[in-house]
């Protein structure tokens, strides 16, 4: 399609102003309006596209970031929680009140995605996992697409990784930009391994592939040091790439169409406290990269959404497509386990000191190498079967402020310390919703994640509960630390006989809480016959021309793991795909 009479027609309407920044030139330097490629969001997956999309130099891209460069302290994992609760570095959303999910909260719960560049990769505890084989060989039957089996993403991610951890063999990549490995210190990780293997699991490669286990969570960091997209794949060539550029401060507020090609992005900047708008021309093809929550949000706000929702918004409709609508996160239910070795755990303000300073430093690990003390992670089946539906992680810690703050109401001798073990369910089957504010439509999303409303999620938590305790109770390990489970922590639960299944489903009821993995909300499908899919196999966004989405938000499914790995594997294919797609149309 010939697209310089429409730049022309446009550039008259919207009117240009100076950008906040733009890497390669000086703030005073004009910068081209038009780009092959503009990619709105630099966060986990925009950071891998950019990098990708201009490796060879023939196509110039364009990365529009809402937030700054991330703050050097991020890089130190200790240091990076208190950035979550940052709104310089952070984005919280607030769910609507849930039935059941944060009750001690008043069931409102919080949801942090990172706004900054590397997005949640920068800001998040780095757990690097890739999910079971299954979740991918899902989305390649949804989707009616091998290449989104596992075996074949595999190479994807291999691609990524740089893997310096615990298990090396042929599943792992090298010389990729994201480094994995594993720290020495690791708070009662030793302890959890132990107990596993006394319970009669393996210890295994959580990535090698996934396996009913117990594991180390292995880490996107390179000498103690956080690696995100940010600092793995951009950051080492910013600057240096005429034909890769990146305004920051830069918030995506629609994107153009002429008829139904998307061939620009409008923007807002705040320079000096004055807003002004922007916008900016894809020759090639405009990718959202803006997040579970930001891209559902730019695609409902330019037209593209549930008929019900653009109508009940006032907003001219483009397409009518299922956008929002099949919102998946994982909800984790806490028990605080009480040891009586407080040497063992990771506590925040008697570890953190010059002297470990120094030693991170010069070797690259210790306290400030861990978030929040989590060290051991398992994947548990409660049906038997050989695809775990319950992620166990262990916080070796008595709590992270901000995030997941310590209990004052555990009663506890000197001698003891309160840890803690999230119960995860892997794979919900509950589906929430995501849709505009109507009474303010740039104000933030109205987010109803319907936590655990499919009575199976309830019944895996609960059996998943359960299960835990035995790693306290009925192992050696634990046993010799004397580990108990406080009683009467919530009152609402006090009703119940304590342990019994009630109880458990009143615990989770009163605890559980978001991981902050977020995906399904432009849900994958096949292009013309699946009408809850937003985006098709290739990410293209269907009956649009010019458009895709790449982040967690096209997971039809979500994976049973953290969503790292997976995000980037989406990219790397991402990246392959749209590539191939430009050299077809050269050639």
């Amino acid at each position: 399609m010939e697209l310089s009479s429409i730049y022309v027609h446009v550039v008259l309407m919207i009117s240009f102003s100076s950008f906040q920044f733009i890497t390669g030139t000086t703030p005073q330097e004009p910068v081209s309006q038009i780009f092959d490629f503009v990619i709105v969001g630099g966060g986990t997956a925009g950071c891998a596209l950019a990098r990708r999309l201009s490796d060879s130099g023939e196509h110039s891209v364009l990365v529009l970031e809402a937030g700054i460069i991330p703050d050097p302290d991020l890089d130190v994992p200790a240091l990076a929680l208190s950035f979550l609760n940052n709104p310089e570095y952070s984005a919280t959303y607030y769910s609507t009140p849930q039935k059941n999910a944060e009750l001690e909260n008043g069931g409102i719960v919080p949801f942090k995605a990172g706004r900054t560049l590397g997005g949640s990769s920068a800001v998040s505890s780095m757990m690097f996992n890739r999910g079971h084989p299954n979740d991918y060989n899902t989305w390649a039957e949804i989707t009616g697409d091998r290449s989104w089996r596992y075996e074949n993403l595999l190479k994807h991610f291999q691609r990524s990784e740089n893997y310096a951890g615990a298990f090396p063999s042929d599943q792992h990549g090298r010389g990729g930009p994201i480094t994995v490995s594993l720290p020495e210190y690791g708070p009662l990780l030793n302890e959890w391994l132990e107990a596993g293997e006394f319970l009669g699991y393996p210890i295994a490669d959580p990535n090698g592939p996934q396996k009913i286990s117990f594991c180390p969570f292995e880490y996107s960091m390179q000498f103690g040091r956080h690696v995100s997209s940010y600092t793995g794949y951009l950051k080492p060539v910013l600057g240096s790439r005429p034909n890769l550029k990146v305004i920051l401060s830069a918030e995506a507020k629609k994107i153009i169409f002429k008829d139904n090609q998307a061939v620009g992005v409008q923007y807002r900047t705040n320079i000096n406290d004055i807003p002004s708008d922007s916008v900016v021309f894809a020759k090639k093809e405009i990718i959202l990269s803006a997040g579970v929550m930001e891209s559902p949000v730019l695609l409902m706000k330019s037209g593209i959404g549930p008929k019900h929702v653009l109508e009940a918004a006032g907003i001219p409709p483009v397409k009518y497509l299922n956008v929002g609508q099949n919102l998946q996160d994982h909800i984790a239910a806490r028990i605080d386990i009480v040891i009586n070795n407080r040497s063992l755990a990771y506590i925040e303000e008697r570890d953190l000191n010059p002297r470990t300073w120094k030693y991170f430093n010069q070797v690259g690990d210790g306290p400030y190498a861990t978030y929040g003390g989590f060290g051991g992670q398992a994947y548990i089946s409660t049906t038997g079967t050989n695809i775990p539906d319950i992620q166990l992680s262990y916080m070796g810690s008595p709590g992270v402020p901000g995030l997941f703050p310590e209990r004052s109401n555990i009663k506890m001798s000197d001698s003891e310390v309160a840890t803690s073990v999230f119960v995860l369910v892997t794979n919900p089957l509950s589906r929430g919703t995501l849709t505009l504010n109507l009474t303010d439509s740039n104000s933030s999303p109205v987010v109803d994640f319907q936590y655990l409303t499919n009575p199976t999620d309830m019944k895996i938590m609960v059996d998943g509960m359960e299960m835990a305790m035995k790693i306290f109770e009925n192992t050696p390990q634990f046993k010799q630390l004397g580990a108990r489970i406080p009683q009467n922590l919530f009152p609402n639960c006090e009703q119940f006989k304590f342990r019994s299944g009630s109880y458990w489903e009143c615990h989770a009821k009163q605890t559980a809480t978001s991981f902050f993995h977020g995906a399904g909300t432009c849900a994958m499908g096949k292009r013309d016959d699946d009408p809850s899919a937003v985006v098709d196999s290739k990410l293209r966004v269907n009956g649009i021309g010019g458009l895709r989405v790449v982040d967690a938000s096209v997971m039809p499914t979500v994976t049973n793991a953290n969503l790292q790995a997976a995000v980037y594997a989406i990219a790397e294919k991402a990246s392959d795909m749209i590539l191939q797609r430009w050299r077809t149309v050269q050639n």
